[in-house]
């Protein structure tokens, strides 16, 4: 098959490598059909680098269709169609059933003292193979799997894998209270979903950026913004000057 391959610091390449195959009974793999580009990409594309080995395959923001599973899975069947979250979680250990999945006990990198495993994303998770290629074997894949209707352009369930979960939890993290105002620093793409969770459980927001198309498209939805561009006050002082003094969660 083909896939997005680490070769170094600053390389990626499109090459052939091995399809691949269950290898424990709770196995399943999958044709993937999209898979997002993430931002902490980048880390491996430079940064994570001595933590990586010219041919791991990248990637971990998949949709696909399931096309074998193992002896041992349950809830998937051949044609069933999925979004596939970034870590891999056993789903019955005690962080599991705690709601904590990407501390998994099952599958904690212990050798780094990291957290669960992740595809695609070198040592420090695993080494497991990603998912910017033709298929992707997914282990524990009765839980490692979110069930979506055919039908809807994968644009419409995409987000699933990371970018919404993400910024949603990020929401939460900040611990808004009821009519409170929340600011956020940076309208990529977790910020710009941050933006729209938080706007849809009632806050005031106020986005933050100084690039026009991230500042135009959380605006064209109703949102607050502030041009770091436009402004000669800190922004700490114009945030204070909309919220009449009060400071916002950021």
């Amino acid at each position: 098959m083909k896939a997005v391959t680490w070769q170094g610091r600053r390389k990626v390449s499109v090459d052939e490598v091995p399809d691949p195959r269950i290898e424990e009974p709770t196995d399943a793999i999958i044709a993937v059909t999209s898979s997002g580009v993430c931002g902490s990409d980048l880390h491996l594309y430079e940064v994570l680098g001595p933590y990586m080995s010219a041919g791991d395959v990248l990637g971990h923001e998949p949709i696909g269709v399931v096309v074998d599973v193992g002896s041992e899975v349950r809830s998937l069947a051949v044609g069933d169609r999925v979004v596939v979250p970034f870590q891999i979680a056993c789903g019955h250990c005690v962080m599991c059933d705690t709601g904590l999945p990407t501390q998994c006990e099952t599958t904690q990198v212990r050798e780094y003292g990291s957290g669960a495993a992740l595809f695609g994303y070198s040592k420090l998770y695993g080494q497991v193979p990603g998912a910017q290629a033709q298929y992707l074997r997914v282990p524990h894949a009765d839980f490692t799997h979110i069930p979506i209707p055919a039908g809807p352009d994968d644009s419409r369930f995409l987000y699933l894998s990371d970018v919404l979960p993400t910024a949603w939890q990020a929401v939460e993290y900040a611990g808004v209270p009821d009519g409170g105002s929340v600011v956020v620093l940076g309208l990529g793409p977790i910020g710009d979903m941050a933006c729209r969770i938080a706007a849809h459980r009632g806050y005031r927001v106020i986005g933050v950026d100084r690039v026009p198309e991230r500042l135009r498209r959380v605006a064209d939805r109703g949102i607050e913004v502030v041009d770091l561009e436009q402004i000669g006050a800190s922004i700490g002082d114009v945030i204070r000057d909309r919220t009449d003094g009060r400071a916002p969660t950021a």
